[in-house]
């Protein structure tokens, strides 16, 4: 038998460490119960439309990007061979008239 003092300093440590426990779990569940007030505020919509339909629809919607600038990669691509051809031409006149200026009559 454990004498009746060491029992009431056994159940008071006993009840100042759940006391403790207890502050910590609440501690705990506030600051998590914060953080996700924050992150609920970061990725709720203040409108009507869902998020995930929203991005589904940038998505969407980003296909039409994507094709247009393909678009515009192949006319620019057209365009440097254009150029490339007219400055190959530009060059054989030049040489021509060179040549031309440069032969006695």
């Amino acid at each position: 038998m454990i004498e009746p003092t060491v029992q009431v300093a056994l159940v008071s440590a006993g009840g100042a460490i759940t006391a403790a426990l207890a502050g910590v779990l609440v501690e705990l569940v506030r600051r998590q119960s914060s953080t996700v007030a924050e992150v609920r505020e970061q990725v709720a919509n203040s409108h009507s439309t869902n998020l995930r339909d929203d991005l589904d629809h940038v998505i969407d919607r980003l296909g039409l990007v994507l094709d247009g600038q393909q678009h515009h990669s192949a006319e620019l691509a057209d365009l440097r061979r254009e150029i490339a051809h007219e400055r190959t031409e530009r060059l054989a006149v030049a040489d021509r008239l060179d040549s031309h200026l440069h032969t006695p009559n």
